[in-house]
C-alpha cells in the first residue's frame, strides 16, 4: 500500500515537472512594442476616455464585437423583441441607428454601460508573454506615479499582432460584462456609480449632506402632460407639441426661426418624432426628483439611448410643461 502511494506521488511529481517545463518552453520575453500596446490600453481605461479605449483595441476585435452584437439584435428583432437592444443601447435607440454605427462608435455606446477600472502607470515592465493561438497574453509589472505610492501592481493584457506592432484584444472582463448585460444579470450603472475607466477608488462612505435626493412618483398631472404630448406627436402635430407643451421660459429662449426649424424637422422626420415619443415614454416610467418646492421634476435618463442624460419638467401656474 505504501509502495503504491509512493508510486502515485512520484507520477504526480513527474507530471508537475513536465507541465512546468512545457509552460516555460511556451513563455517568451516581452518586447518593447508589446509593453507599449499594454500601456496604451491601461492608460486609456484609467482616463475614462471610451474613444481612447477603442483606439487601443485591435480593429478586428472591434469588428468582431460589432458583427456579434448586430447579429443578435437582428435575430431578436425578427422575433418581434427588443430586450437585448434596450439593455445595451437604451429604449430610444432603434436598431437602424445601431446598424449604422461604426465598430468604434458601437463599442463606445456599449462602454458607457460597463464598469472598468485601471490604475495609471508611469512605466510597465514586461515579465513574461505566453502565446495562445493568435493571441499573446502579456504579464507586466506596473510602476505607479509617486503620489500613488510605491506598490507595484501586476497586470495581464492580451494582445494581437497589428502589422509590425501590437494592439490589445478586447479584455475578457469587458466581454463578460457585455454578456451580463445581454443576459440581464446586472442593472445598467449610472455615471455617478461607475464608468469606463473610473480610475479612482471610492471611500465606500457617503456623508449625510451629500446623499442623493430620494426619487418620487409621477403625479397624475405629469402623467396627463406626458400622455397628451405623446398623443400629439403620434398624430403628427409637431406645431402643437412645440407651442403647447414646451414651458414658456424655454420658448422665450428660442428665437422664432429656431422654433420654426424644430417644428419643420419634426414634421419632416419620422425618426425625430420617434425619438421625442421615446423620451416621453422613458420619462413616464422613470421616478422624478422634485426640486424648487416641487415645481421642477428632474429625471435621470442616462443610458436610455437619448442624446441627453436628464429630462426636466416644470410647473407654471399649476400646469406642467417640458423645460429641458
Amino acid at each position: 500500500m505504501v509502495a503504491m502511494r509512493s508510486l502515485i506521488i512520484k507520477c504526480a511529481l513527474a507530471f508537475i515537472v513536465f507541465l512546468s517545463t512545457a509552460m516555460a518552453a511556451s513563455a517568451e520575453s516581452v518586447s518593447g512594442s508589446q509593453e507599449r500596446a499594454a500601456l496604451d490600453l491601461l492608460a486609456a481605461i484609467a482616463t475614462g476616455d471610451t474613444q481612447a479605449v477603442a483606439f487601443a483595441i485591435h480593429p478586428s476585435e472591434l469588428d468582431r464585437l460589432r458583427i456579434m452584437i448586430v447579429q443578435r439584435l437582428r435575430e431578436e428583432a425578427a422575433r418581434g423583441e427588443s430586450v437585448i437592444r434596450v439593455r445595451l443601447f437604451g429604449d430610444a435607440t432603434p436598431i437602424g441607428d445601431i446598424e449604422r454605427l461604426t465598430s468604434v462608435n458601437l463599442f463606445r455606446a456599449i462602454a458607457r454601460r460597463l464598469t472598468l477600472r485601471a490604475r495609471p502607470y508611469d512605466k510597465l515592465d514586461g515579465l513574461t508573454a505566453v502565446r495562445d493561438g493568435k493571441f499573446v497574453h502579456v504579464v507586466l509589472k506596473g510602476r505607479q506615479p509617486p503620489d500613488r505610492g510605491r506598490v507595484e501592481v501586476v497586470e495581464l493584457v492580451t494582445l494581437v499582432p497589428f502589422g509590425k506592432e501590437w494592439k490589445a484584444a478586447i479584455p475578457l472582463e469587458i466581454e463578460a460584462q457585455i454578456d451580463d448585460l445581454v443576459a440581464g444579470r446586472v442593472r445598467v450603472p449610472s455615471s455617478s456609480a461607475a464608468a469606463v475607466g473610473a480610475g479612482s477608488v471610492g471611500t465606500g462612505a457617503t456623508s449625510s449632506n451629500t446623499a442623493p435626493p430620494i426619487p418620487s412618483r409621477n403625479t397624475p398631472e405629469i402623467l396627463n402632460l406626458l400622455d397628451q404630448a405623446e398623443k400629439t406627436l403620434v398624430e403628427g402635430r409637431c406645431d402643437r407639441y412645440y407651442r403647447d407643451f414646451l414651458s414658456p421660459e424655454l420658448r422665450r429662449t428660442l428665437s422664432g426661426r429656431t422654433l420654426d426649424a424644430l417644428i419643420a424637422a419634426c414634421n419632416r422626420s419620422i425618426a425625430t418624432r420617434e425619438l421625442l415619443i421615446a423620451a416621453l415614454r422613458i420619462v413616464r416610467r422613470t421616478a422624478p426628483v422634485f426640486e424648487e418646492g416641487g415645481s421642477r421634476a428632474v429625471y435621470d435618463v442616462e443610458g436610455q439611448g437619448l442624446p441627453y442624460d436628464r429630462y426636466v419638467l416644470e410647473r407654471v401656474d399649476g400646469r406642467w410643461f417640458i423645460a429641458e
